[in-house]
């Protein structure tokens, strides 16, 4: 049976390949075959592991958003959003999308239908030459699987493991990126501040960017030191 489903789940904005940043040949060489793959798609699958924040969910939206700019359709679906009535039926018939990511895997993994039904998902998308990306926290050797079928559906899924950015001059770059793409110039000083001010975490210097942003439009300045200060100043 084919579950059709009004899910309309967005795509954040920053949620690009510009704005990933990684400093590991090992990991930079993984994402472009990657995005090879979307360009020129031959039935591949990926699984994106790491630790959360790493970056697993802004890869799956960006790889939804740089196949939708083709004009191909895509869909995103975050296993964890409890708002969203997922069984395993959602999948059937989702090997006819040309690109499917599934987010949160520990959450169906170990469950048999589920296990099940992404088998077929991967095993039929292959065979149509669309492409499936999958994320979770721990490793494929990880999961304890309980059906035969997602055991050998996984020897063709590629692994890439993720890693959070710890040098201060990867952070700023990662800021500097979803900066631009936000229309506006981050400057070295100002990142080294915000990074001493706050943490290297990204996801929470990502959401003071945005306050930035919102207070550099009201005000009409740029991002200069003395405006970020004054700004923080007040928060």
């Amino acid at each position: 049976m084919f579950v059709q489903m009004p899910l309309k789940i967005g795509l954040r904005d920053d949620a690009c390949f510009e704005t990933f940043v990684t400093e590991q040949e090992s990991l930079a060489v993984a994402l472009n075959a990657l995005q090879s793959a979307l360009k020129h798609p031959a039935g591949n699958a990926f699984y994106l592991y790491g630790d959360s924040g790493v970056g697993k969910t802004h890869l799956l939206q960006a790889a939804c958003r740089y196949v939708t700019e083709k004009g191909q359709a895509s869909v995103y679906l975050p296993m964890r959003d409890e708002g969203l009535p997922l069984i395993p039926d959602v999948l059937v018939g989702l090997e006819q999308t040309p690109l499917v990511c599934l987010d949160d895997m520990e959450r169906i993994v170990g469950n048999a239908k589920w296990e099940v039904a992404l088998a077929n998902l991967l095993t039929k998308s292959s065979v149509q030459g669309h492409n499936v990306i999958l994320a979770g926290e721990q490793s494929v050797v990880q999961w304890a699987l309980t059906t035969p079928e997602l055991t050998k559906a996984l020897m063709t899924v590629l692994p890439i493991k993720l890693s959070s950015l710890n040098e201060k001059e990867e952070v700023i770059m990662a800021l500097q990126r979803h900066a631009k793409r936000l229309g506006i110039e981050l400057s070295q000083e100002v990142g080294n501040y915000l990074i001493k001010q706050f943490s290297n975490d990204l996801q929470e210097l990502l959401a003071v960017l945005k306050m930035l942003d919102q207070a550099s439009l009201v005000e009409k300045r740029r991002l200069t030191l003395p405006f970020v200060k004054k700004v923080l100043g007040h928060v």
